[in-house]
């Protein structure tokens, strides 16, 4: 019996020793090895994860993530990564517009959007412009220009909110979420146009997130700054007005050299967006021509004279840079923003016999029957029309 006993663990060794047995050791050490790269994968996975966060507290901003490369050359700050994603295509197709007119040397840039009050306090320029980025801008959400309009108009009516502006602040129609969203895109993109133009074209200065519509830190003339941030944006805004309006405007020679019609910062205006100017009352949300003094329709309110001087000026100044682009093509236009950058003076340029032609007088009047026969299609932002009850500005 012992014996027996001692001849069982042999035999089963010596099975063991046999080339199936081989082959099945083999197999688990192989299985063994797999079960381990997979390990090491999944925990390189979990780990950089895990660094998500960290690197967006690294950055030193509250409430923010740092989401890199959302786009070429632009990182976004937000709260989560959801809320870069309406910027995406339009932003990129803009910064490719400008790529094509300005070159590929466009500094990199960051975004911050903020959903909420706290996350606005908690931008801080200096610590991002340190971080490497050449300009930085800052975007409110519908939701943030409406906490920071109740804010305001708390501090002005001592907490005295009449209710039917707290419910329009408090509950906006999908139509007016869709169109805060789209006005928030369009002006972060004509914004990153004019913080390119001031960072891309001159070595001198350091980019102001308060100084962005500072036209003069650009070396290009502003109406042409404002041409290429219109383009860039999606195309001419206010061509209604201008085409009303066509004998008001100013003479063409003058908006290549004059500076842009200074406009006071408006209480109304928020953060972020620049000013909005809503119409009431006439086809295409404008005063009606000839309206002494800039009255509005219906309403009775007055658009003070900078305010159209400027919407003019921008209308103009937008319309000939797309008409000249048309008209010449790229590699004109190109040449044209070399020509202003060296300081040389536009309507040299345009009266040369292959862009424009001598006859100055026939370019402006074939500007302004140009002009006169656009198909103007407001923004979604600018279709949302206030009604005769609802006093005030938009809460975006």
């Amino acid at each position: 019996m012992q014996r027996n006993n001692i001849a069982k663990p042999v035999q089963g060794w010596a099975s063991c020793a046999g080339l199936p047995a081989r082959r099945g050791t083999k197999e688990r050490a192989s299985q063994v090895r797999m079960r381990q790269t997979m390990q090491k994968a999944i925990l390189a996975i979990v780990l950089a994860s895990l660094s998500l966060p960290a690197a967006a507290q690294d950055t030193g901003f509250k409430n923010f993530n740092l989401f890199k490369d959302v786009l070429p050359g632009v990182d976004f700050f937000a709260a989560n990564r959801q809320q870069a994603t309406p910027f995406e295509k339009p932003l990129t197709e803009s910064r490719q517009k400008l790529v094509d007119l300005l070159g590929s040397a466009i500094p990199k840039g960051a975004i911050f959007i903020c959903s909420t009050l706290e996350q606005k306090d908690a931008v801080y320029e200096p610590r991002a412009i340190k971080m490497g980025y050449g300009w930085v801008l800052m975007a409110l959400t519908a939701e943030a220009r409406a906490d920071e309009t109740l804010a305001r108009l708390k501090a002005q009516t001592g907490g005295q909110v009449p209710p039917q502006v707290l419910e329009r602040l408090q509950n906006r129609s999908p139509e007016m979420q869709a169109a805060a969203e789209a006005g928030m895109v369009r002006s972060a993109a004509r914004q990153m146009a004019y913080a390119v133009l001031q960072t891309a074209l001159t070595e001198t200065k350091d980019f102001r997130l308060t100084r962005l519509e500072d036209m003069a830190r650009s070396p290009l003339p502003d109406w042409l700054d404002i041409g290429i941030a219109t383009y860039a944006a999606g195309g001419a805004t206010n061509v209604d007005m201008l085409q009303q309006r066509l004998d008001e405007a100013f003479p063409l020679e003058d908006i290549f050299s004059m500076s842009r019609p200074y406009v006071a910062p408006s209480a109304e205006g928020g953060s972020g967006g620049g000013f909005m100017i809503r119409m009431e009352g006439s086809p295409g949300g404008m005063p009606p021509a000839g309206a002494g003094g800039g009255t509005r329709g219906g309403g009775g309110r007055q658009m003070p004279k900078d305010v159209q001087d400027r919407m003019l000026f921008d209308a103009q100044s937008s319309t000939f840079f797309e008409f000249l682009r048309q008209k010449t093509g790229p590699d004109r236009t190109r040449e044209l923003i070399g020509h202003c950058r060296a300081g040389k003076d536009t309507r040299a340029f345009v009266t040369r016999d292959d862009v424009l032609g001598s006859d100055f007088a026939k370019i402006e009047q074939e500007w302004t029957e140009w002009v006169r026969a656009l198909k103007s299609e407001r923004p979604m932002e600018m279709r949302i029309q206030r009604s005769p009850d609802r006093p005030g500005p938009p809460p975006w």
